[in-house]
């Protein structure tokens, strides 16, 4: 079962030798890496083709102008062969036994994607605080989580993704203007559609934060962050549902119930409004990606917030006059 590894990559040239060796050190041999250079403009078009010159049996180099991510991965998917297809992000490295156990679970024939989580780390491979990508344990039938959750995000990066050829080609190609950043989210939530993905609840490589790459942020969002995000998941929503009725689908995902999209709509509108509490209070209790300890905490905090706008509320009375 041959894997193909694609790898975007856009200035990374520093990380890219750990990234790609990670690939070519792997227990399980039978792989090639695709590695699409997304017109990056420091040292990393020569750290390729050194590179590819040291196994040029294995390596696949492709340049290209600026496209973002989804382009990259269109390009990285056409000159593919494998059966499998695994994304690994430039910047990321792989525990040298990942392929062995993801091709070990493709085994099962029913299964057309497998996940995992990975170990965070920073700039110079240093452990960061012992954290992980870890979310909530996933059930195989990962539509039926979108569907409940509005396709709210708790799902692995990209360099924890694979999936069979067969999945993939009826995702690919991808919209790359839509999909300029993130492109991982519109291929994790399409192929959920598509067959049984199995999330492994094991850490198979690193991720690594540094300053120049996006991830999670502890940071308080700004307004115009927020509506960027709010955006974001309008945009995602509509693709999906595109996507679903392009495959005969029977079902949408609703967005009302993205718990994260209508808690900070109501935010941004700054205005009491007792149906949407009740409805964004129902959504927390029954929220799966929350702990029951999690659901009162953040009940309690949504409440708390709301009944600032209750009191905040102008009053209005009437005048009569005698």
């Amino acid at each position: 079962m041959k894997v193909s590894v694609v790898i975007s990559n856009y200035n990374y040239g520093r990380y890219l030798t750990k990234a790609i060796n990670s690939v070519l050190s792997q227990t399980y041999s039978d792989v090639e890496i695709v590695v699409v250079d997304d017109g990056s403009q420091d040292d990393s078009r020569s750290v390729i083709t050194q590179l590819q010159q040291t196994a040029p049996d294995k390596i696949k180099a492709i340049f290209q102008t600026n496209q973002g991510q989804g382009g990259a991965f269109n390009a990285g998917f056409a000159a593919a062969t494998g059966e499998i297809i695994a994304f690994l992000d430039a910047d990321d490295v792989w525990k040298p036994h990942k392929l062995e156990r993801i091709v070990e679970v493709f085994k099962q024939s029913d299964v057309v994607g497998v996940m995992h989580h990975l170990d965070v780390i920073d700039g110079n491979d240093n452990s960061i605080n012992n954290a992980s990508t870890q979310g909530p344990k996933l059930s195989e039938d990962l539509a039926k989580v979108i569907l409940k959750t509005g396709n709210a995000w708790c799902f692995p990066p990209t360099s924890g993704l694979a999936y069979r050829r067969e999945a993939l080609e009826k995702v690919f190609p991808i919209d790359p203007i839509k999909w300029r950043i993130w492109a991982d989210g519109c291929i994790i939530y399409c192929t959920a559609f598509v067959g049984k993905i199995k999330t492994l609840q094991e850490n198979l490589g690193y991720y690594r934060i540094h300053g120049a790459n996006n991830h999670m942020s502890g940071a308080i969002a700004t307004k115009e962050q927020e509506a960027k995000s709010q955006l974001g998941i309008e945009m995602t929503n509509q693709y999906i549902n595109d996507f679903l009725a392009r495959i005969g689908y029977s079902q949408k995902v609703d967005l009302s119930r993205n718990l994260q999209y209508r808690r900070t709509k109501y935010y941004q509108q700054s205005k009491w409004d007792s149906k949407e509490v009740w409805a964004i209070s129902r959504l927390i209790l029954g929220w799966p990606f929350y702990s029951g300890q999690e659901r009162l905490y953040y009940l309690a905090r949504f409440l708390f917030k709301s009944g600032k706008f209750l009191v905040s509320s102008p009053v209005h009375t009437e005048s009569t006059t005698v």
